[in-house]
């Protein structure tokens, strides 16, 4: 049975796993500057270690509503060829080993095409490329 590694966190009340190779860092949340007429799913700009990092509410990439960022969520810093992107999580559980045995989910939920069951519950995976090209066509609307 082969194991992978990923980063746990929740948000809008389901657990998430994202590939531990597509994250960089998890941080705390720092001060966001809105960008004007940017879609809801882009919370804003934030200073990341001197870069200018943008903040991406994980929600509209996984099928939920955005919501606004709250002081005590955190940042999940992922791993880009190009540009710095966060993205905006309620809370973050930790690294666990996830089972190979994963379930198709019967709809992708956006970038959640999988789903693994835990001792704390299920666990819906996140497809790192879906990942990615979802930022990239909200960055880039």
């Amino acid at each position: 049975m082969t194991m992978s590694r990923a980063v746990i966190c929740q948000h809008g009340g389901n657990r998430y796993a994202i590939p531990l190779s597509a994250v960089r860092r998890v941080t705390e949340m720092s001060f966001v500057c809105r960008v004007p007429r940017a879609p809801p799913a882009l919370l804003g700009v934030m200073n990341q270690q001197g870069r200018v990092t943008c903040l991406i509410d994980l929600g509209p990439l996984v099928g939920l509503k955005a919501r606004p960022a709250r002081p005590e969520g955190k940042v999940i810093i992922l791993q880009r060829p190009v540009g710095d992107v966060g993205l905006y999580v309620s809370e973050v559980a930790g690294i666990h080993d996830l089972p190979a045995e994963a379930r198709e989910l019967a709809e992708a939920h956006g970038a959640a095409t999988a789903q693994v069951d835990s001792a704390e519950g299920p666990v819906k995976l996140i497809d790192a490329e879906r990942l990615q090209r979802a930022i990239d066509n909200l960055v880039e609307a």
